[in-house]
């Protein structure tokens, strides 16, 4: 007899709208064993982090359980007080929630963060807490942890940030851990480090894990059972290996095969599904947009960057001394019109850095960056003109804090041109934010909605139509993918692809997916400790890499072995 630690019975979610009552969960039944990890898997609003949230009655109003059960420890949890939830989360279910940003309380130090967690979770008090937290962030990978301890959460990148997330959650030893896209914000060695050291623990301590996740790799190496989610409903379930190599519906033999391959590089990204006409319609729009750009069609010289250096200095703690951290170590490349330049590396490397640097975001200690023959880092920027300015766009890293909560989507997409004026006579805001809702695989009636109606990967998508609204000549891709499904990932890049061979859009892409830069990339930059260790083409990167780290980061990449 198995012990079954969480099981739900044909549980149903319900959201009141205007439009009717939509159903974020549509009969879901599932179940996870002791000392287990279980897998969620599907695309955004598939409905898997609606069951994770159930579980601790964390449904955001006005969305209400309707029908089902949930029962946990042999106990139901349908009904129960709020009291009896402030007793059970963190004691006997531990949640990692999907941005690492948003989940730490940005006044409160990092030491301060975890000891709360201790203190409220463990009966140890004083040096004996203080000590837990250091280990809990020994454990987690974290290097020089008592510094750690007295810095903010906007001093560190999102992968560290998402390090203390799960330090916090494996405070108590808790019997059931919910990790809610854990690996979105972590490059590939510290996803790997870090997942081994959940799973470890897990493994030791007999504790289940719900991992929900768009990504196929991490359910392949780290799960001993999967559910394949879409649209709220279950479609296929059962032994990882069995459903990812011997899939049975088409809906998950199709998802499988989007999957982006680190083997060999493919002209376009798989589609998981037949592109609908509206969308069509759409992309044929936003190109037509994109057309009254002009850019120059030529490969010369765009952006180059030359011995660029930028130092952090950081006080440690209200009386202790300075510290100097290196944030680019004299970094040098150029970037031709038309180029997709990758940048890969671990968190903390430089990669944001960089990119800040040449949005004119970040001021450099010393070094030079010019951008169409006009110097970004002379007089502090202020010579820097408003077409320039216009020219360069971000699509940032966190999808969560970059859209304004107060404005719907079509709203987040075109106030800003409609600002500067550059919204064309012959196409509207409204049309235009419907396509460009259309154009990233939402629908058009997304550009009414609310950035907190959207899942992660949603806004990400949203962020992404605001970029491409300015008719940008350059953009720099701050992990734009990394809270994507497969299938949405895979048309986006496909139409930044088409922007860039038919209107000459130049892209600088961070990103920790090695699968994705091979794809995508002309050349990679594989950057480290603020310093380039290489620079050259894809198949040379990944194939016949010439730096150590770089082969380690080859070599922690999740290992999916897919024959479709």
């Amino acid at each position: 007899m198995t012990d079954i630690l969480l099981k739900t019975s044909n549980l149903t979610v319900v959201y009141p709208t205007k439009r009717g009552a939509f159903k974020a969960l549509d009969d879901i039944s599932i179940e996870i064993e002791t000392g287990k990890i279980v897998g969620l898997v599907g695309e955004s609003g598939a409905g898997k982090s609606t069951v994770g949230r159930a579980v601790l009655d964390l449904i955001d109003a006005p969305g209400y359980i309707a029908e089902g059960e949930i029962d946990f420890q042999g106990e139901s949890l349908i009904g129960k007080s709020n009291d009896f939830f402030t007793q059970i989360r963190g004691r006997k279910v531990g949640y990692v929630f999907q941005n690492p940003m948003t989940a730490l309380d940005p006044v409160m130090t990092i030491g301060k963060q975890v000891l709360e967690a201790i203190y409220a979770n463990t009966d140890l008090k004083g040096e004996q807490a203080y000590e837990r937290a250091l280990d809990l962030l020994t454990q987690t990978r974290i290097k020089d942890p008592k510094d750690v301890m007295e810095k903010y959460p906007h001093q560190m990148s999102g992968g560290m940030c998402q390090r203390v997330v799960f330090a916090i959650a494996i405070s108590a030893n808790p019997d059931l851990i919910i990790a809610d896209e854990p690996t979105t914000a972590l490059d590939v060695s510290v996803q790997r480090s870090v997942m081994d050291t959940l799973i470890d623990l897990c493994r030791q301590y007999k504790i289940s894990v719900m991992l929900v996740t768009h990504d196929i790799g991490v359910i392949s190496e780290y799960c001993d059972f999967v559910y394949v989610m879409r649209h709220g409903k279950h479609v296929e379930q059962g032994p990882t290996q069995e459903v990812i190599n011997h899939p049975k519906q088409d809906y998950t033999r199709n998802l499988m095969a989007a999957v982006p391959r680190l083997s060999k590089r493919l002209d376009r990204f798989r589609v998981l599904e037949t592109v609908t006409d509206a969308q069509s319609k759409a992309r044929e729009v936003i190109l037509r947009y994109f057309q009254e750009s002009d850019f120059p069609d030529n490969d010369e010289l765009l952006l180059q960057v030359d011995k660029a250096s930028c130092i952090f200095n950081t006080k440690s703690g209200f009386f202790g001394p300075p510290k100097t951290t290196i944030g680019l170590d004299t970094v040098s490349f150029t970037q031709n019109r038309k180029e997709i330049l990758g940048i890969v590396g671990e968190s903390g490397s430089g990669k944001s850095t960089m990119g800040r640097a040449i949005l004119g975001l970040q001021r450099l200690n010393s070094g030079s960056i010019t951008y169409k023959g006009t110097s970004l880092t002379d007089n502090n920027g202020r010579a820097i003109t408003k077409d320039i300015r216009l020219s360069m766009q971000c699509i940032f890293q966190d999808p969560f804090s970059s859209l304004n909560p107060r404005m719907t989507a079509g709203e987040n997409v075109t106030f800003p041109i409609r600002t500067h004026k550059l919204l064309p006579d012959w196409l509207s805001a409204k049309e235009l934010a419907e396509n460009l809702m259309l154009s990233v695989g939402l629908e058009a009636s997304a550009a009414y909605r609310y950035p907190q109606e959207f899942s992660g990967g949603q806004r990400q998508r949203i962020a992404i139509a605001r970029a491409m609204a300015f008719r940008p000549e350059f953009i720099f891709c701050d992990e734009p993918t990394s809270a994507l499904d497969v299938s949405v990932q895979a048309e986006t890049l496909n139409l930044m692809k088409d922007l860039r061979d038919q209107y000459h859009l130049t892209l600088l892409f961070v990103s920790h997916d090695l699968a994705v830069v091979r794809q995508m990339c002309d050349r990679i930059i594989v950057m480290r400790n603020g310093a380039i260790c290489e620079i050259a083409n894809p198949d040379q990167i990944i194939e016949n890499p010439s730096h150590d780290y770089t082969r380690s980061l080859i070599a922690a990449m999740p290992k999916l072995d897919l024959s479709a």
